[in-house]
């Protein structure tokens, strides 16, 4: 995407009304209708731009050292195969990689080979990674039957979003409301998308924050 002069003033706006507390909802319509967004637009704002006491808050529960670590299966395998099939990731204003394409993907036979590999990587790095999933979701007993198969630390819950927000382990996912509501996050996995060659964009947010250092 690229980002236009208009899309850069609407950006500041609505971070301005974010960091003053008002409605998130609200402020996205008016902005959005303000400035004429497209639909990926608007998606982009409200996906990667988050208050400053927001950021503040994610950023301070982020602990790299712990080497146990519970990973949104769904989340994290759906982000890396929309980059693999070169969607473009954008790399948000709270420090996490994001896409726009809003789980499309979640049908794809790739999400257990995708899982493995995440599980092999995080095996190379000496973390030992606990997988959850979400059981309402069609073929989470398959994926998970084949990756204990192959000795992956995996569940399938009820309710993923909470199983993972109420774990005593460092989280990773890029789900906001999961980092929000976490005790302790980890951005460690965040070098699978770093170290290849996928197409990561930076908004108007990033020289935003850059400013401030």
């Amino acid at each position: 995407m690229y980002f236009t002069d208009v899309f850069r003033e609407a950006y500041l706006d609505y971070k301005y009304f974010l960091n003053r507390d008002y409605s998130r909802k609200v402020v996205l319509d008016i902005i959005a209708a303000k400035y004429n967004l497209s639909s990926l637009e608007r998606l982009l704002l409200y996906r990667c731009v988050h208050s400053d006491k927001e950021i503040e808050i994610i950023k301070g529960k982020i602990n790299n050292e712990e080497r146990e670590v519970v990973l949104d299966g769904y989340n994290l395998a759906l982000t890396l195969i929309s980059a693999i099939n070169n969607d473009e990731l954008y790399l948000c204003d709270d420090g996490f990689l994001r896409d726009l394409g809003l789980g499309r993907h979640k049908s794809s036979e790739i999400i257990s080979d995708t899982l493995i590999l995440i599980s092999e990587y995080c095996e190379k790095y000496r973390i030992k990674c606990e997988i959850i999933l979400d059981k309402q979701l069609s073929k989470s007993g398959e994926i998970t039957s084949k990756l204990r198969k192959k000795g992956i630390e995996i569940r399938t819950v009820n309710k993923a979003d909470k199983e993972i927000i109420i774990s005593n382990k460092a989280v990773y996912s890029n789900d906001f409301v999961i980092l929000f509501k976490s005790q302790k996050i980890s951005t460690i996995l965040n070098t699978i998308f770093f170290e290849s060659t996928f197409k990561i964009l930076k908004g108007p947010w990033i020289a935003n924050l850059e400013e401030k250092l």
